[in-house]
């Protein structure tokens, strides 16, 4: 709104000062014609007495006028123009009008000019641009006064409307209030947002309900289907081929509900189901995920090397061991057998570096929902949940490649 009054009033400026410009060559064109009328009766004047008396007037000099013959050898033509008028009296020389004519005496040629001083209506000229002046700049003091307190006042909904807007948080789970205002568009529009805010919060809760039931209810079948298992490995019925494939139903139920678990989160940070923010030590926060790997990094030959600093990050604290873990969880699985993992955290910053494959990941899409590197057995989610994590709690990730290491840093 701000940018439209500028807008409208740097016109309204530009096409006064444009209408003033117009109106003031116009009057002095106007003014013109009306000298030169004057110049013309003066050339009739002239030609009048010669016609009566055969011979030339005597040359004028007044303040305001002078009229001046002298012989021609040809006849000149007859033309208006712009002159210079010397003025005796104010001892100056200030703008005029020039009629050049010519006429025959007794069968001799002779060139008369009449100036006119144009000082008058100059000044005329200029009284009037100057009073068109102040009259621009009562109407543009009368608009921004119009624009601070009339246009200010009918647009005082319209901000209460986007206050409303800019506070809606559907965690609040309260509807945008509705705003008393005469206008009706704006009117109208409250209603509608207010009837929208009201179908959003009833969708959003649909979905919340929707996601956590659906993970509640997709546990049990796994879990059953894991009990059972269980149950027939224990009766000794299981050959060794069939140990084989109890082996990868296990780490497919597994790799099940591992996903679930995901979804779930990634779910409840994208719903915004974690607002809630303290100040946490990082430090120790990074050392207690660390222990939960070391039989992992043991298995594997992993040699996992740290520099841990005093560092304090803002987030959740049930989201932050989420985000460690498979910061952490991604490091190893994606490593090589006697891989390294680097570890850096200090105010402000953390970095976690693997060995893995030998070519860099593809930066755009390593993020993405499902992504996989060639190769890979994770659910694809894991750098999802990651980024959607630190997106929600500002903290940059980035991701790079150098010297055979793929690092994942984090700015907060």
């Amino acid at each position: 709104m701000s940018k439209y009054n500028r807008i409208g009033l740097w016109f309204a400026v530009a096409a006064m000062v444009i209408t003033g410009l117009v109106y003031y060559f116009t009057i002095s064109y106007i003014l013109n014609g009306q000298v030169d009328q004057d110049l013309v009766t003066e050339e009739k004047e002239v030609l009048d007495y010669v016609k009566s008396n055969g011979r030339l007037p005597a040359v004028l000099d007044l303040e305001n006028l002078k009229i001046s013959f002298e012989p021609s050898v040809a006849p000149v033509k007859r033309a208006f123009r712009d002159a210079a008028f010397f003025d005796k009296r104010e001892n100056e020389t200030e703008s005029g009008r020039q009629l050049t004519s010519s006429v025959v005496v007794q069968g001799k040629l002779y060139r008369f000019s009449i100036i006119e001083s144009k000082a008058e209506t100059d000044d005329l000229a200029w009284l009037i641009f100057e009073v068109t002046l102040m009259i621009i700049a009562v109407l543009l003091t009368g608009l921004f006064v119009l624009n601070r307190l009339v246009v200010r006042q009918l647009w005082q909904p319209f901000y209460a409307i986007l206050s409303e807007i800019t506070r809606f948080n559907l965690t609040d789970q309260n509807n945008i209030s509705k705003i008393n205002t005469r206008i009706d568009e704006f009117r109208l529009m409250n209603d509608e947002i207010t009837s929208m805010s009201s179908r959003v919060i009833r969708d959003y809760q649909d979905l919340k309900n929707f996601t956590e039931n659906a993970a509640h209810e997709l546990m049990t079948p796994l879990s059953l289907v894991n009990f059972k298992m269980d149950n027939l490995v224990q009766e000794g019925l299981v050959s060794d081929r069939q140990g084989v494939l109890v082996e990868e139903i296990y780490q497919t139920l597994a790799k099940m509900k591992k996903l679930n678990k995901s979804m779930l989160m990634l779910a409840r940070i994208e719903n915004r189901l974690f607002d809630e923010r303290e100040s946490i030590d990082l430090a120790n926060a990074m050392c207690d995920a660390l222990k939960q790997f070391e039989e992992l990094f043991r298995k594997r030959g992993i040699n996992v090397s740290t520099a841990i600093g005093s560092a304090e990050i803002v987030i959740n604290a049930d989201v932050l061991p989420v985000l460690l873990n498979n910061l952490l969880s991604n490091a190893a699985s994606h490593n090589c057998q006697n891989g390294k993992i680097l570890i850096t955290v200090s105010q402000g910053y953390m970095s976690i570096a693997n060995t893995g494959t030998n070519k860099p990941l593809d930066a755009g899409a390593v993020f993405q929902r499902f992504y996989k590197a060639a190769g890979s057995e994770g659910t694809g989610l894991g750098l999802t949940l990651i980024k959607e994590i630190c997106d929600t709690f500002g903290i940059i990730l980035r991701y790079d490649f150098h010297q055979g290491l793929h690092i994942f840093e984090l700015t907060f």
